[in-house]
């Protein structure tokens, strides 16, 4: 009987990493980069084994660093762009292939508040004002809402103001990729930028070879030399490029606070380790 026992769990152990290896993961949200369409420590069911991508899928990934220093960290974001499309923000709002999506009323953005006086923790905690605070002694205020949120507070007597805060086209952040004056991109007036599916061919040049040189380089495993005008790639003088694999876009629904495509750019498919099919467990705090 102890010996049928042994066996049936010796059984159950091994069907279970063989699932948790190939087919499905738990995981749970550590991070802000999804609030507050989910909430921290939310716990959700990813599929991965015989996955296709959609856009606006959740998906469970590889932080793709690239110094081999840093611990491997997972993300899980929302897909944005497929292989193949072109990205584009304007004004905060996603155009993908020159359409632009409908926002969600989860996502959030951060805003400016001004109030008549100073907001007491009783009225934060009471209109959940977690992400953020005061920004002067003037009672200005910064904090990270939905639009709905957002004017929701205009109708109470101690706002006097509430206001988005948008980045200006053409204002250079250097730490938004593809991090060159030749791109004057930030988070809220990003692209188009080109998503390469396998088998592409990007033709090069001295310019948009910002935009590539990371993929050609760490994900597709090649030596980049630029010399003037001329593109060197394994010491070959070149002009163009063959894609070897497909690439991505994600945006946290934390808009303004997710660490996400607008600052590392594309996410190779073998980053992707999966998506969410299924929420096991939400925490409402």
């Amino acid at each position: 009987m102890s010996l049928k026992w042994a066996a049936s769990c010796f059984v159950a152990l091994l069907i279970f990493i063989v699932l948790k290896a190939y087919v499905f993961e738990i995981v749970k949200i550590n991070g802000k980069d999804m609030l507050c369409t989910y909430h921290m420590n939310d716990i959700f069911l990813i599929k991965k084994w015989n996955n296709h991508y959609n856009t606006n899928d959740i998906v469970y990934f590889k932080f793709p660093k690239t110094d081999s220093g840093v611990p491997e960290k997972y993300c899980l974001q929302r897909l944005i762009g497929l292989p193949g499309d072109s990205i584009e923000i304007k004004n905060k709002e996603v155009y993908i292939n020159n359409f632009r999506i409908r926002d969600t009323s989860t996502l959030q953005f951060n805003f400016f508040v001004k109030s008549g006086y100073s907001l007491d923790s009783n009225y934060k905690e009471r209109r959940n004002l977690y992400q953020g605070g005061k920004i002067s002694e003037e009672f200005d205020y910064s904090f990270s809402l939905s639009k709905l949120w957002a004017d929701s507070l205009k109708f109470d007597s101690i706002i006097k103001k509430t206001e988005i805060k948008l980045e200006q086209k053409g204002a250079f952040d250097e730490t938004v990729f593809p991090y060159s004056t030749h791109y004057n991109w930030n988070r809220d007036q990003f692209g188009k930028l080109y998503l390469p599916k396998k088998n592409d061919t990007l033709h090069l040049d001295s310019i948009n070879v910002n935009l590539y040189s990371k993929l050609i380089t760490f994900y597709e495993k090649n030596k980049l030399r630029i010399k003037g005008d001329s593109i060197f790639i394994n010491n070959d003088l070149s002009k163009k490029y063959v894609v070897k694999q497909d690439y991505y876009f994600t945006m946290g629904d934390n808009r303004d606070n997710a660490n996400d495509s607008r600052i590392w750019g594309f996410i190779p498919a073998n980053c992707i380790k999966g998506k969410m099919v299924m929420v096991l467990k939400r925490n409402l705090k």
